[in-house]
């Protein structure tokens, strides 16, 4: 008996005892919206949108770090392996077909640039994870011409559970993206140009 508890203590702090070090991480990012059906902002009816254009701004493109909480050399970055604007767009997409506001064949064209994603996983026992996405937008009329309006949002979201969880970031973004979206897409100044921008 005595030595079943000296196992199982030694079994515990093993599974207790913080890291030494962390591995680089390549994210799959896969969208499914994080937020509930009451957070979508609804859209006018005459709203329309033709097409949704995402560039991927940023001079580097990591999407983050993990470190070692309280050992400050124990870090490695983090990347995406799938493609970012692709999975921005899918968001967005999505985001504005709930919003009351389908992408179809008129109405104005939604670009998007990408000026920032960053994330954090603090790695102690288990993870704390938080995402922050940085998006430029601009509604232009479909046959070319000046912006009809412009605005810059952020979006942010805090996770926890396992080091180094696929889902975890990828449920991580997506809130943060989700929420960028909404910020947008409530402003009373896009919710009157998305009617007139054409």
């Amino acid at each position: 008996m005595k030595n079943a508890v000296i196992v199982v203590a030694l079994l515990l702090a093993a599974a207790c005892r913080t890291p030494s070090s962390v591995a680089p991480l390549s994210i799959p990012l896969k969208y499914k919206m994080m937020a509930s059906p009451a957070e979508v902002p609804s859209l006018p009816a005459c709203a329309a949108i033709s097409r949704v254009d995402v560039e991927d701004a940023r001079d580097d493109k990591a999407i983050g770090k993990r470190f070692v909480q309280d050992k400050p050399g124990a870090v490695a970055p983090v990347t995406a392996s799938t493609d970012i604007a692709a999975w921005a767009k899918e968001g967005f997409e999505n985001t504005l077909q709930k919003a009351g506001a389908p992408v179809g064949t008129k109405g104005s064209v939604l670009h998007i640039r990408i000026e920032m994603i960053t994330t954090n996983e603090n790695v102690l026992h288990r993870s704390g994870y938080d995402g922050r996405i940085a998006l430029a937008l601009e509604l232009l009329p479909s046959g070319g011409g000046p912006a009809c309006w412009s605005d810059r949002v952020e979006g942010s979201s805090e996770n926890y559970g396992y080091a180094g969880s696929i889902e975890n970031y990828q449920e991580t973004l997506n809130h943060a993206l989700d929420r960028a979206a909404m910020r947008a897409l409530s402003s009373p100044a896009f919710h009157k140009a998305v009617c007139s921008c054409g």
